[in-house]
């Protein structure tokens, strides 16, 4: 049904027209680029969302403790003190990270971070299709299409986040290299990419991106092993990978601890659905306007960036492309049958509580307290982007006559686009009677219809031998990416960092006064007043700490030594009766007389001059944690909790110097876990010699 009677005969010169097509990719990916590194030659930031309540006032903290030779574990800025390293977005011990904040200007060290994510993820994905034998041409589109997708674009500011999944092509193009690398050299270098990509992702601090890296891994390294009968293979890629996550222990280790200190310690079935797709969000797939400001959400907050699930016209027309030429792609059958089925279970996941298959997983311990299963779209998308470089592959093949053109009208191409035109009718144009305010108008959906018509339409014409039309499918479909994902970007302006805090009087020098209470609202929300020197007594984080006491109330800004609570726009108000930063206290929790008086307060390290004729405890304002230690004159003494949720320590009569330094058992066993790594990597490329590849 797809082939002609006959093969056209070769042309000549088809390396020419690949060499050009392939320059227009890395054109279309680098204009792509360009809205995303302006801000960085402007002098500027991204300050949506979670850029500014979060990323750059904790990477602003990581910076400051580089630079002082303070500890990476511990902040006193947040939540009146946090195992900053535990929580791990800040990633403090990535290498880049290491690099990026210890030499760079914070506005240009963050920048480049955000940057840094979509050039890796092209780069990878580039190497992963080369792997799978796609041209340069159909490898370039997918890299683009990978790098800009809805998703990347959309969670430009879940900075870890995306990066981790940037790191998704490399692990499996490395899995790759070890099950399918002709020479014993290239196993090698397989093996260990694997262990350093699994510990890097693990490094960057978002365990539940690695998760999905995980998911996709294990039926890929399958469907290799099936395709090459290298089934042994699979030994070498899961020892990296247990390598990888044993490097990973440093962060993988304090991360657990924060979690089990943390909210989501006991997670409802609620929580762990929430953000789940709704089904009407599919009508995206082929209009990604028609809903009103894009998504439709029944029970959460409807964050475009959580349930956009478009990326990019030519995804659901590749779908329909690659099964009606399956025939004319034998070598390609596996993978087009295994990538539709990832993306359709991945699809079903996404849907969470509407779906079914999610239920499950909230079962499944650990898994089970992730939550937002709408974020399983980025493996649907990663799946169909591959079908998508297979159909642009195969329409280079017909371009070029290495291949016979399909017969029929290709009337395949036509259903995203027909689809597209008749909800546009029907819905935006309220032909149907539905739900009021839930679909945009006609102006608002038409103009992705007639991209999403127009790029149907350049298929069909590279299908029947267009060349032309091959080369403005790779425009259209980057005008089709940057018009969602780069148009979602751009749509809350950068500013420069003193722009941020310019409404915010700077903290006084003592800091005993900085202590402050932060609004949970307006642009001075969460994290950012540390960056105008304030230590806050809440904050914002991925794993808020489970205090004693809800954090936010008068009490606890009492208890907390508040100074100051900080109304929306950044006026402040000063609060009085709030603990003093040190003091000492009877066994009944009285304060007593005597003098306590800090010599050093500094991340993960304060030290106090104490006398007291009775001895007694030693408070402090510092949020507790059991990796405290605590010495008077050098001895050790027991550290105990304040008031339920703050730190001390027992001290007895006399004049002593008593000092505390925060180095929990987590971090340690993690920094050992780490080095076994190190040493049975280093083992492991030494020892193993790869025998030759079966033929």
């Amino acid at each position: 049904m797809n082939a002609p009677a006959e093969r056209p005969p070769a042309v000549v010169a088809t390396g020419s027209l690949r060499d050009r097509l392939a320059v227009l990719v890395l054109v279309c990916a680098a204009a792509l680029l360009v809205p995303l590194a302006q801000p960085l030659v402007a002098g500027r930031v991204f300050v949506y969302n979670d850029l500014t309540w979060f990323h750059l006032p904790m990477r602003f903290l990581y910076q400051q403790a580089l630079r002082a030779g303070d500890s990476l574990l511990w902040t006193p800025a947040v939540f009146s003190g946090f195992y900053f390293h535990g929580e791990g977005q800040t990633g403090v011990f990535h290498p880049l990270h290491l690099v990026l904040y210890g030499l760079l200007p914070l506005r240009v060290a963050f920048g480049l971070e955000l940057v840094a994510n979509y050039v890796a993820a092209f780069a990878g994905m580039a190497w992963f299709l080369r792997r799978l034998r796609c041209t340069r041409v159909a490898a370039g589109v997918g890299a683009m299409l990978f790098a800009f997708s809805g998703f990347m674009l959309l969670h430009h500011h879940h900075l870890n986040m995306v990066a981790v999944m940037a790191h998704l092509p490399w692990l499996l193009a490395a899995a790759d290299l070890v099950i399918a690398g002709d020479r014993a050299a290239e196993r090698r270098a397989g093996f260990a990419l694997v262990a350093i990509v699994v510990a890097s992702g693990f490094l960057l601090g978002f365990p539940q991106a690695m998760w999905w890296n995980a998911l996709a891994l294990a039926p890929f390294a399958a469907l290799r092993a099936g395709e090459t009968g290298r089934w042994r293979a699979l030994v070498p890629c899961v020892v990296a990978g247990a390598i990888g996550l044993l490097l990973g222990g440093i962060q993988i280790v304090p991360t657990a601890d924060v979690v089990a200190r943390s909210v989501r310690v006991e997670v409802t079935r609620d929580f762990a659905l929430s953000f789940s797709l709704h089904p009407w969000n599919l009508i995206q797939l082929w209009s990604p306007w028609a809903l009103t400001d894009g998504s439709y959400t029944a029970r959460d907050h409807p964050y475009l960036h959580e349930f956009g699930l478009y990326s990019g016209a030519l995804l659901p027309i590749a779908l329909g492309w690659v099964w009606l030429r399956r025939r004319a792609l034998p070598d390609r059958r596996g993978l087009i049958i295994g990538a539709t089925g990832f993306a359709a279970v991945m699809l079903l996941l996404a849907l969470g509580r509407y779906g079914g298959l999610a239920e499950i997983l909230v079962h499944v311990p650990v898994i089970g307290a992730l939550r937002a299963p709408a974020r399983y779209l980025v493996l649907a998308q990663f799946a169909l982007i591959v079908l998508a470089a297979i159909a642009v592959d195969d329409l280079v093949a017909i371009v070029e006559r290495r291949t016979p053109r399909p017969a029929g009208g290709l009337v395949v191409a036509w259903v995203p686009a027909g689809l597209g035109l008749i909800t546009l009718a029907a819905l935006n144009g309220h032909l149907l009677s539905l739900s009021p305010g839930m679909f945009g108008s006609v102006a608002e959906a038409a103009p992705a219809v007639a991209l999403g018509v127009a790029i149907a339409l350049c298929v069909t014409l590279a299908g029947r031998g267009a060349g032309w039309a091959l080369a403005a499918l790779i425009v259209l479909t980057a005008v089709d990416l940057g018009a969602y994902g780069i148009g979602f970007v751009r749509r809350e302006p950068a500013r420069s960092i003193k722009q941020l805090i310019q409404g915010v009087p700077p903290a006084p020098p003592a800091i005993e006064e900085t202590y402050a209470s932060a609004p949970t609202s307006g642009p001075y929300r969460s994290n950012l007043l540390v960056m105008r020197g304030y230590r806050l007594t809440n904050g914002y984080a991925g794993l808020f700490p489970a205090t004693r006491h809800p954090l936010d109330d008068e009490g606890s800004d009492a208890a907390a030594g508040a100074r100051w609570r900080f109304a929306p726009h950044g006026t402040r108000v000063p609060l009085i009766n709030s603990a003093a930063r040190i003091r000492l206290l009877d066994a009944g929790g009285q304060e007593t007389t005597g003098i306590a008086r800090l010599l050093i307060d500094r991340p993960g390290h304060l030290a106090a001059q104490i006398e007291s004729q009775a001895g007694g405890i030693v408070a402090l304002t510092e949020r507790f944690h059991d990796g405290w230690t605590a010495t008077a004159n050098g001895a050790p003494v027991a550290i105990v909790r304040v008031a339920d949720d703050y730190l001390g320590c027992v001290v007895g009569p006399g004049a002593q110097i008593v000092e505390l330094r925060f180095a929990p058992r987590s971090f340690r066993v993690g920094m050992l876990l780490s080095a076994i790594g190190a040493l049975l990597l280093a083992t492991a490329l030494i020892v193993w010699r790869p025998g030759p590849a079966p033929s």
